[in-house]
Order: structure tokens, then C-alpha cells, then sequence
């Protein structure tokens, strides 16, 4: 059966929320998150073995006027990755699944990546018929700041796939997780794991506080031959 791999991203669609959400609508945060994205994730994304995906980055309207001033700064995105207002999001998702059977979701954070062959990975993967979630258990966590790269394992992370028949998905069915990216693997699930390798790498930057926590919980490789080997199979 016929398949589209969509990836969706998050950029400040969330701000609409308001509380901790809200700096995602100011100048700055978007010029400094849009600098993070060209850098790690967008070339991540070009580097895919297989080209056969698209990409929507969603963004709250609000900040429509921002946005596209910063990404004018940049040199023109692939037809396959598109900047799209939250709104009109799910409308281009119809358009571009079309008559595909099945639309894998791949969720990725703006500012996160993934190994190179991982695309090539969703085409070649043939799950059971009845799973849900293809999960990425195993990557890297990359402390750009100190240029430094250590292993890190995690049962059910925010790296993974849902498959859903399209016409089911487009009828509204989304699957419900009741403790955030953790519950994915309650669902019925496979582990993808293609000859060993680490299929995700956690940037950690300047501002994303949350990952700077998990810097004081791994042994981390710094010689930069090796860091460097191991960055030119994400970015």
C-alpha cells in the first residue's frame, strides 16, 4: 500500500496557548530558533538518503509578518519543506498525502535532528498491520555549546512516527497519549532499529533549558574527531 511520510514540526504554533509558550511570538525568539532550525534541523532534513517526504513547519498566524522576514534571510527552502500557518495546516496535509493510503506522521522538534538514512529507514520498514507507533529508542545528545556528544537510550522519547490509514486520519481520528510523548509506547508499537544505528540527536543550545538539564546525566565524548564523525550523520 502506498504511503506519504510527512514530517511536522513545531515552530510557535504553541504560543497561542499563552504562559511559558508565549515568547515563541517575539522577534527575537523567532530569529534566534530560525538560526537553530537552518543550522541542525534543515540540514538534517536535506541530508535524508531518501528525498521521498515532505516537511510542514507550523507556525501561529500572529507572527506571520515575522517569520517571513526571517525566512528571507535564508536561501529558498526545497519545494518539499514549507513554513505553514497553524490554520491552513491540515488543509496542505490533505493536498499533499492525496490518494496515499497511509500518511506516517514523523513528529521532530525545530531544533532536533535525525540520522540520515531515517527517511530511507520508513520507506524499507514494513511494521505489522496493526501498529500504531514506530519508536526511535536510541541517539545522541549534542552539547553544541561545548562541542561534545554523549549515547542516550529512552524507552518511549519524542522521537517517533504514528501510521495512520489516511482516510481515518482525515475522518479526525488522531491517537491520545495520556502522559505527553512517554504514553507513545503504550500504544501498539515496533522499535525501529536498522543495523544498530541512532536515528536521533538532541541539540542543546543556548536557550532550550530543559535539554541543558540532561547535560549533567551522561558521559560525554569531546575529542573532535569523533564528535565530528558522528555530527556529519545528522547534520
Amino acid at each position: 500500500m502506498t504511503k506519504a511520510v510527512v514530517v511536522e514540526i513545531e515552530f510557535n504554533n504553541r504560543s497561542n496557548r499563552g504562559g511559558v509558550y508565549r515568547i515563541g511570538l517575539t522577534p527575537q525568539w523567532i530569529k534566534y530558533r530560525m538560526a537553530i532550525f537552518m543550522k541542525y534541523t534543515l540540514q538534517s532534513l536535506l541530508k535524508q538518503t531518501n528525498q521521498n517526504f515532505h516537511v510542514f513547519i507550523r507556525y501561529t498566524e500572529r507572527t506571520e509578518g515575522i517569520v517571513r522576514a526571517q525566512l528571507a534571510k535564508y536561501p529558498k527552502l526545497p519545494v518539499n519543506i514549507r513554513f505553514v500557518a497553524d490554520k491552513k495546516y491540515e488543509e496542505k496535509l490533505r493536498k499533499t498525502v492525496g490518494s496515499n493510503a497511509y500518511l506516517y506522521l514523523v513528529r521532530l522538534d525545530c531544533d532536533d535532528t535525525y540520522h540520515h538514512t531515517f527517511i530511507d529507514q520508513l520507506h524499507k520498514y514494513k511494521p505489522k498491520s496493526s501498529t500504531r507507533a514506530l519508536i526511535n529508542q536510541a541517539g545522541y545528545i549534542y552539547d553544541s555549546i561545548r562541542h561534545r556528544i554523549a549515547t542516550v537510550s529512552k524507552s518511549s522519547p519524542p522521537f517517533y512516527t504514528w501510521i495512520y490509514k489516511s482516510e481515518q486520519y482525515f475522518g479526525g481520528l488522531r491517537y491520545k497519549t495520556v502522559d505527553g510523548h512517554s504514553g507513545v509506547i503504550k500504544h501498539k508499537h515496533e522499535v525501529l532499529t536498522t543495523a544498530g544505528k541512532r536515528n536521533y540527536m538532541v541539540v542543546v543550545h543556548d536557550r532550550n533549558t530543559l535539554n541543558q538539564r540532561l547535560l549533567k546525566r551522561h558521559t560525554f565524548i569531546a575529542k573532535k574527531t569523533k564528535v565530528d564523525a558522528i555530527l556529519s550523520q545528522y547534520i
